[in-house]
């Protein structure tokens, strides 16, 4: 793939991304959450830390 195609392509995502926008409220909370526990344990499993990623969300 040639630099040109790749922008063209990397354009045409941008543009599918920007369709969806702006996300609802119930989205951004899913989103926020999921990379909060998701940062959370990459970052204590990076220390050591045994838990999983379910242990480390705690509540069901």
């Amino acid at each position: 793939m040639t630099f040109e195609n790749r922008i063209t392509h990397i354009d045409q995502q941008q543009q599918q991304i920007n369709q969806l926008r702006p996300l609802d409220c119930d989205a951004l909370h899913q989103l926020r959450e999921y990379y909060r526990i998701g940062l959370t344990y990459s970052s204590n499993a990076m220390e050591g830390n045994t838990l999983t990623e379910s242990e480390t969300k705690g509540c069901p």
